[in-house]
């Protein structure tokens, strides 16, 4: 007995998987190049005042502080700095 032979496509009578099987098309991306950019350079900013902050200070709570403040007002103004 031989197996039955199938012409590729399935009982619904399309050729691609409803579920579990590639796609052409790609999937949108979770963040865009802007976004990825303003977040990056938010918590540079961040680091670099939190850090200044604690070793002019010694203070971690109030470096922590600093850096969220910083990382924080850069935003807006990244985003309009940086173009799209």
């Amino acid at each position: 007995m031989t197996a039955p032979e199938s012409d590729g496509t399935s009982s619904t009578g399309s050729t691609t998987p409803s579920s579990g099987g590639h796609r052409d098309e790609d999937p949108d991306p979770l963040l865009t190049d802007h976004a990825f950019l303003v977040l990056v350079g938010m918590v540079l900013i961040a680091l670099v005042f939190g850090g200044l902050t604690y070793l002019s200070t010694g203070n971690t709570a109030g470096a922590v502080l600093a850096g969220l403040a910083a990382g924080g007002v850069s935003g807006p103004v990244l985003h309009k700095l940086v173009g799209r």
